[in-house]
């Protein structure tokens, strides 16, 4: 009885090992190619209309639209034409803009972009909150 009780606990031991690396896998990989999860400070990969949800928090970006008509040489422009439109998600809230880097207590940092069809981003907290 004292062994098989030994390989029990063993087999437990194992199972929740493996549970705890795929549960550890699934937070960096998409769960579907519109919505993946990412951890603080991470940087991540974001095409026009994915979502990506910050890890144990409830914190959302998605990326609803690039801008890339840039301004023209020679010409004095009030807005560069280069910028991109997010959705931030949080508790029940949206919050929605062109640029819009800070909401809800956290930072995004656009680290590259082709302002077409992607973004490297970061999702820091705010400091300054």
């Amino acid at each position: 009885m004292h062994e098989k009780r030994k390989q029990l606990l063993i087999s437990i031991f194992i199972l929740i090992s493996l549970l705890s690396a795929c549960i550890k896998s699934m937070a960096n990989k998409p769960a579907s190619s519109n919505y993946f999860f990412v951890g603080m400070d991470e940087e991540f990969e974001l095409k026009k209309d994915q979502r990506v949800g910050l890890l144990r928090t409830g914190f959302e970006i998605e990326i609803r639209r690039f801008f890339n008509q840039p301004c023209p040489p020679n010409v004095k422009c009030v807005w560069s034409g280069i910028g991109i439109e997010f959705e931030y998600r949080y508790n029940g809230q949206v919050k929605r803009g062109i640029n819009l880097v800070k909401a809800f207590g956290y930072k995004i940092s656009i680290i590259k972009s082709d302002y077409e069809s992607y973004a490297v981003l970061k999702i820091m907290q705010d400091k300054d909150q």
